[in-house]
């Protein structure tokens, strides 16, 4: 093409290439367009903090990414564990907790203490199959029609059995996160059930990757005053962290992986 193109006229190519599920990649963009891919990765930034697609390394993928669950737990494996071990120190014995669908939470539930009695509720197949035989867990699994790419029940069935407990703290699986946006997900029937989980709720914790945080997907779950804690990376953009302490959550910075073999050397 090589032909100079307004910001927009550019946003609406590359939207139409995300929305045929392409990968779209800066350097690739940059020289077709004949601009910087300075000017490219700002481009698809503005996109992504619109909700409309997720930034990867040198690039960005279509939000209606249909990646298998299984295959979603290896990506940002390192900063999602660290996520899930900082998430785990909340967790007291007795305690009653919901864990919503998610990769991380999945790490979150192989994380909790051995033998610290805990009940967990989960919509999640897999995060079930984690914790059915660990004896120091009482398990309820969530019912209703279940979608595979999201790993989890949802559903009118699902909501309604939901709404018969009440535990001490859920943590939410979300697609983004924003202190003026709020909490969002990329699927409707998804959002129904993590509304009725929050609902439930007497603590709301959420935990996100860098990745996730100032962006907006297409169904609002909940506003970001309802945040009790949120779990974010050490590396977390200062601004939006501060966002959410002027709003009330406390905001927790897990540790690196440098961080946590440091300690272990000690």
């Amino acid at each position: 093409m090589n032909v100079y193109l307004l910001p927009e006229r550019r946003r609406e190519i590359i939207l139409e290439r995300l929305d045929k599920s392409q990968r779209v990649v800066a350097r690739e963009l940059a020289d077709e367009f004949g601009v910087s891919e300075d000017a490219i990765r700002r481009d698809l930034r503005d996109l992504a903090g619109a909700g409309k697609c997720r930034r990867v390394y040198g690039g960005a993928l279509p939000l209606t990414d249909t990646a298998p669950f299984v295959d979603r737990v290896d990506r940002n494996f390192t900063a999602k564990r660290a996520l899930a071990r900082a998430a785990a120190a909340l967790v007291k014995p007795r305690d009653t907790i919901y864990i919503d669908a998610g990769t991380t939470n999945l790490l979150l539930a192989e994380t909790l203490p051995l033998g610290q009695p805990v009940t967990v509720i989960t919509n999640s197949v897999t995060i079930a199959a984690a914790l059915y035989r660990k004896p120091e867990v009482t398990l309820f699994l969530i019912g209703g029609h279940v979608d595979p790419q999201i790993d989890a029940a949802v559903g009118g069935t699902a909501v309604a059995q939901i709404g018969r407990y009440r535990p001490d703290i859920t943590f939410i699986g979300v697609c983004a996160v924003s202190a003026s946006s709020g909490l969002s997900v990329l699927d409707e029937r998804d959002a129904d059930v993590k509304r009725a989980a929050i609902e439930a709720s007497r603590r709301l914790v959420v935990l996100a990757t860098n990745d996730k945080l100032g962006r907006a997907a297409p169904y609002h779950i909940a506003p970001a005053a309802g945040v009790q804690a949120l779990v974010v990376e050490r590396t977390a953009p200062a601004d939006e962290a501060s966002a959410f302490e002027q709003i009330g959550s406390v905001i927790i910075r897990a540790e690196g992986a440098s961080d946590i073999m440091a300690q272990r050397a000690d």
